[in-house]
């Protein structure tokens, strides 16, 4: 397992997709703080409504000054931009593709097909892609919040960073680690069923994007008898994840869900593998 995974490692210090990767979040990143940036200046008069595509809708009482005393930077802040990074799926987007570059590009090279001949078990090669995709998915995670929390100091400034209630950030940072890693998870097991880079790419997608309506259609179809399926798909509960005043029922169910998912993506990608020929 060692051999394998130090191998795997080696990989992905070598690819320039984790790099290319972060580099689209810091593009996003600074993309929003400039909107936001660009909202609060319209707002004092000093860009006119509409510049670079930019329009602010303001009620009649953010006009008088009854409200929106706090800029928009300020009040969307650190914690905002986060929220939109990871529960707006943009890094899970980012995430889909990198590990299925990852995990499916060996099957093409023929490179699982000479791991599978030199006697290493099937059950040990695919943990070794799961480990070190886990691995990655927490250096790409907590690389992404780094980026998103330096790129903010200059905009925020010391009024803005002294609002930020950073307990509260590293919390809603480490949930959504959890999640994150539970999706590189199943992001696995599709790469592994499919064995197409093409194809593992758009159900990754298609999964992170369209689950969600289903899971709320099934709310629909099960309110009868008080079941919430939403409640149960760890992808609701990363979309849905409070910034501030985390309860801690949502926790541990956040927990559990995420290691019962993840579990049963690996289950189901050792089983797969194993009885599946490697051509």
């Amino acid at each position: 397992m060692s051999n394998l995974l130090s191998a795997e490692l080696y990989k992905l210090r070598k690819g320039k997709s984790l790099f290319l990767g972060l580099l689209v979040v810091a593009g996003l990143v600074l993309l929003l703080y400039i909107s936001l940036l660009m909202v609060d200046r319209i707002k004092s008069g000093e860009m006119g409504n509409g510049t670079g595509g930019v329009i602010v809708f303001e009620s009649s009482e953010t006009m008088t000054g009854e409200l929106g005393a706090e800029s928009m930077m300020q009040e969307v802040g650190i914690a905002g931009v986060l929220q939109q990074i990871f529960s707006g799926h943009f890094s899970g987007l980012i995430l889909a593709v990198i590990v299925s570059i990852f995990v499916v590009k060996e099957y093409g090279t023929g490179a699982i097909k000479n791991l599978v001949g030199k006697g290493y078990s099937r059950s040990t090669i695919f943990l070794s892609k799961l480990l070190s995709t886990i691995l990655l998915t927490i250096f790409f995670h907590l690389a992404a919040a780094t980026i998103s929390i330096l790129i903010g100091i200059p905009f925020l400034g010391e009024e803005g960073l002294s609002m930020t209630n950073w307990m509260d950030v590293a919390l809603y940072i480490g949930l959504q680690l959890l999640f994150e890693i539970t999706a590189a998870g199943v992001f696995v097991l599709i790469g592994e069923l499919t064995r197409n880079l093409a194809a593992a790419i758009a159900v990754c997608i298609g999964v992170l994007l369209f689950s969600t309506s289903l899971t709320t259609l099934l709310d629909l179809l099960c309110h009868r008898i008080g079941f919430q399926p939403t409640n149960y798909w760890f992808l609701d509960l990363m979309s849905n994840c409070p910034l501030s005043e985390f309860e801690a029922e949502f926790v541990g169910r956040s927990v559990i869900v995420s290691m019962v998912w993840f579990v049963l993506a690996a289950v189901l990608g050792v089983i797969h593998f194993q009885r599946t020929d490697v051509k």
